[in-house]
């Protein structure tokens, strides 16, 4: 084997389209990341393949903070229902915990939209169960922009740094299988088609359209790449990356 990188930064988002929380470590599973979007909200209204309500239609969903009340621990391999349990806080300071009623409501009260909650062990992610980028290619696209970029507005799960230092590196590894750390393996299958989310500050929600509009104009519409799960495992920070 051969590395290529390393992980630089892990990340889950216990509640889908709400921030996002670092880990030093992860338990990767067939499904993705243990805990990642494992929390979504469903607009009853809309009958499309995309039912979800997302940060896209309401800016303001990605500046709730959740996180995991115990922890959720990587060493667990089959954590208990009690385990999934999510407080979150709101930018108003407020904080709530995942299944009340009350919160619910505060943010149907919020948008202006009846919304209804959903829970699954098995992540519900837009594409595939992993998503990777290189931080290289949010250098560039820094660069290109002429202003730097929160890697946060990629929501990725895992941001590496490349041996080879070229902006979009990851979507030459299409088709290849990557070794993480001791056991974790994947396989890139797919480039990230992007959306609007890119566009808002992580920390304020306000959008920068440009930048949407430049990935559309030079790269495609893609910034990242999708992989499945061949083989599960723990994967940290700083753990090598592999091709097979």
């Amino acid at each position: 084997m051969e590395q290529i990188g390393t992980v630089i930064a892990l990340r889950r988002y216990p509640v889908k389209s709400m921030a996002g929380e670092d880990l030093d470590e992860a338990r990767i599973t067939f499904a993705g990341i243990m805990g990642d979007r494992v929390y979504a909200f469903v607009d009853p209204q809309n009958k499309t393949d995309f039912p979800w309500w997302t940060g896209r239609q309401a800016h303001e969903m990605i500046r709730f903070e959740p996180h995991f009340t115990h922890g959720l621990p990587s060493k667990e391999e089959f954590p208990d229902r009690d385990q999934f349990s999510v407080d979150v806080r709101g930018f108003d300071g407020q904080t709530f915990r995942m299944g009340e009623e009350g919160f619910t409501r505060h943010l149907e009260e919020k948008f202006g939209r009846s919304l209804r909650l959903r829970f699954s062990e098995r992540n519900m992610t837009d594409s595939r169960p992993v998503s990777l980028l290189g931080l290289s290619t949010i250098r560039a696209l820094s660069d290109e922009l002429g202003f730097e970029l929160d890697r946060r507005r990629f929501r990725e799960n895992l941001y590496v740094e490349w041996n080879d230092p070229r902006p979009f590196f990851e979507d030459g590894l299409l088709g290849r299988r990557l070794q993480i750390g001791e056991t974790v393996m994947l396989e890139v299958v797919k480039r990230d088609q992007r959306c609007v989310i890119i566009t808002l500050d992580p920390d304020t929600a306000q959008a920068r359209p440009e930048i949407l509009g430049l990935v559309a104009r030079r790269h495609e519409g893609s910034v990242g790449v999708y992989a499945t799960v061949l083989r599960e495992g723990i994967v940290c920070t700083r753990d090598p990356i592999c091709t097979v």
